[in-house]
């Protein structure tokens, strides 16, 4: 016996209020339909009657439909009309509908429907819909549908297009949801595209709903930073960053801006990773075409924020609803990327993972923008018009943003961190210290009650001398936890290699390998030891750190140099050598990365700095690049795909100040390198620890 599917009514439902997430898509696809429709006007009008959202109607000039096409595809549910995106239609427009069953959305908004549409020579339809009908009707035939032909035209009379009128409404509208769909209508378009003649979208309503809500050019003269690049094939090929201060943040001088003629090549090729191991990757894997990509970033902080010429609450009102970075394609908006909940680049979980040095979604207003359907057609958007299905070419994309918004972000780090040394009384280098002497200060000043005061008085020093002892024992904790993972990346390569050995019965190498395993391990164990500042030759620190990575300078084929020396100076040994061992790891992640050939590092004791015998590290990779002042700074990095965690050089600093120590930057005209350093060039981020000569 043979049998068939029998569909239910009820799939009309399911595919159109069910399978459609909330009003705003609903909306939205239909607005799509009329994008797909060849218009180049689409208007949404909300009316009211006695204080209450009476209908909504969506109307364009598009090319229109006639009757045959109104039954054999307007009213055929998953018709393959749109089947292919790539061919264009008469406009030249590659159609956004993919799955032919948008127009269902409008089952999500009301229970009645009013369709009147004019093709050009044809007469003009007229259909009425009834959902609540659905409800007492078993088999899909008995669902019918009025339509009407108008010999003379009662609303087309002279025109093309479509107009959909929408009543007994569904939802109880409010105020603040209405304002929340007249956002994602009118976030349709790029922002950055302040113009769109081919095809704009107006929203009106009959009250005063929407009446004050900010516009974007408003809003984007309190944006500090703004970026644009563009993205082909394995690399950034355009990139501009620009600084723009407001003229009232006279403390600053200028702007800045940089280009991809200020970055080496290695810094724009498209790369990602986890921990620390990074892949290159290429677009042309897929079928994703070019990717532009512009962004404004805020600054929310209320000290530097009062120096904008704008209403804070309404730039933070505005930033709230429309902070985000949303994509685009053929110029019309892909949803809900960038709406809330959606942080679909990780960008306040990035916050979350690290305190500092990142940005939110609440202080963004980013656009991505992606080439037509034919070049961008491995990108497919789910069938609930939830964002694109999370196939191998969507991470790609998105892995490609974030590497362009994470360059962004490093740069944009360089001038904030500018703009709070100046405005913030110093708060990024003693964020507590600085917040409790303010508070020291506020009470002398107020309180003048002396009982009272030295009361208070005695909290706050006690508050000050705790949070001193804190951070001592975290800083030192935190580099343990820096230098565990480099302990564990030695140790399972070793491990490996010993595996291989046994397994290929290469026995003298066993016993070698065994033998660099129990060095590394006692190397390390200083470390973890207790130690106190107590005089020492400074060659024993090198020798101990650079025995500690000798299997990783042969693994990654790195010459090293050192010198013979007697000079001595005031260390703690565990501190000393995880210092330097921070500034080794340092230097092999950026001659990796930046694939330099002939690798070196060079370590010298040199009493040339007065008043401390040094220890002067360089190597020839790239250099550093963000500013030396910047880069001690915690949670400040200038690695691709912020995998550091911007805390290494800031310990490495705070434990030299605590050995009563300097870690200073220099140039190669700063001091006098060793002729074999010379000689191999490794004359590239040079920092000396600096250590006391006497008590």
């Amino acid at each position: 016996m043979e049998s068939n599917f029998k569909i239910s009514p009820r799939v009309l439902a399911h595919l159109g209020e069910d399978l459609i997430k909330n009003e705003s898509i609903a909306i939205l696809e239909l607005v799509k339909n009329s994008y797909d429709a060849c218009a180049t006007v689409c208007i949404v009008e909300f009316n009211f009657q006695n204080n209450k959202l009476n209908e909504i109607i969506i109307e364009d000039d598009g090319v229109g439909m006639d009757l045959n096409i109104i039954n054999n595809v307007w009213l055929v549910v998953g018709t393959d009309n749109k089947k292919d995106t790539t061919k264009q239609s008469v406009c030249k427009r590659v159609p956004l509908g993919e799955k032919g069953i948008g127009r269902l959305g409008i089952h999500k908004l009301g229970k009645k429907i009013e369709l009147i549409s004019k093709k050009h020579n044809s007469k003009e339809v007229k259909l009425f819909i009834d959902w609540t009908k659905l409800e007492t009707i078993k088999e899909i035939e008995d669902f019918k549908i009025e339509i009407t032909e108008n010999e003379i035209p009662e609303y087309f009379k002279n025109t093309t297009g479509t107009k959909i009128i929408i009543s007994d409404l569904k939802a109880n509208w409010d105020r603040r949801q209405l304002r929340n769909v007249y956002r994602s209508i009118n976030s349709l378009n790029s922002p950055f595209d302040s113009t769109n003649d081919d095809f704009k979208v107006i929203v009106e309503s009959n009250t005063d709903v929407f009446t004050g809500l900010p516009d974007f050019e408003d809003i984007k003269k309190a944006a500090l930073y703004f970026a644009k690049c563009k993205i082909q094939k394995d690399k950034i090929t355009e990139f501009r960053y620009e600084f723009k201060p407001w003229d009232t943040l006279i403390k600053v001088s200028e702007g800045r801006v940089k280009t991809e003629q200020d970055f080496e090549n290695f810094q724009l090729q498209l790369s990602r990773g986890k921990g620390r191991k990074i892949e290159n990757f290429s677009l042309e894997d897929f079928k994703i075409g070019t990717i532009e990509f512009e962004i404004a970033i805020f600054d929310n902080d209320s000290q530097i924020l009062n120096y904008a010429n704008i209403e804070k609450k309404s730039v933070r009102d505005y930033l709230k609803e429309n902070g985000g970075i949303r994509v685009y394609r053929d110029g019309v908006r892909v949803y809900d990327y960038g709406e809330k909940g959606n942080d679909w680049l990780g960008i306040d979980l990035k916050r979350v993972h690290r305190v500092g040095g990142n940005i939110s979604n609440n202080i963004v207003i980013g656009a991505v923008k992606l080439e037509d359907r034919s070049k961008s057609s491995d990108l497919k958007e789910k069938t609930n018009r939830e964002g694109f299905v999370e196939n191998e070419a969507f991470q790609a994309f998105k892995d490609a943003v974030s590497f362009a918004l994470d360059l962004i972000v490093s740069e944009r780090n360089i001038d904030k961190e500018k703009l709070t040394v100046l405005y913030k009384k110093h708060k990024a280098i003693e964020p507590v210290l600085s917040d409790l002497n303010e508070v020291i200060e506020i009470v002398e000043r107020k309180v003048r009650e002396k009982e009272t005061k030295n009361e208070i008085l005695k909290y706050l020093k006690r508050i000050n001398d705790q949070y001193r002892n804190v951070k001592n024992v975290l800083i030192r904790s935190a580099n343990a936890g820096l230098n565990l993972s480099v302990v564990i990346h030695e140790i399972e390569k070793i491990t490996a290699g010993l595996i291989g050995s046994i397994n290929h019965k290469e026995f003298d190498k066993a016993i070698n390998l065994t033998l660099q395993l129990e060095k590394i391990i006692q190397g390390y164990s200083v470390l973890i030891k207790s130690s106190s500042v107590k005089k020492g030759k400074l060659n024993d620190i090198v020798k101990l750190a650079f025995d500690n990575y000798e299997f990783r300078f042969k693994d990654h084929n790195v010459t090293t140099i050192i010198n013979n020396s007697d000079l001595t100076g005031y260390y703690a040994k565990s501190e000393a050598v995880s210092v330097l061992t921070n500034l080794l790891d340092n230097s092999l992640f950026w001659l990796s990365y930046s694939r330099t050939k002939n690798r070196t590092i060079s370590a010298f004791v040199t009493d040339q700095i007065k008043g401390y015998n040094s220890i002067v590290v360089s190597d020839n990779g790239p250099g550093f690049k963000i500013p030396p002042d910047v880069a001690i700074k915690p949670f400040v990095t200038g690695k691709p795909n912020a995998i550091g965690s911007g805390l290494g050089l800031h310990i490495a600093d705070e434990m030299m100040k605590a050995m009563k120590g300097q870690l200073r930057f220099l140039d190669e005209n700063e001091i006098k390198l060793p002729e074999k350093t010379l000689e191999l060039n490794a004359t590239k981020a040079i920092i000396a620890l600096c250590f006391r000569k006497e008590k």
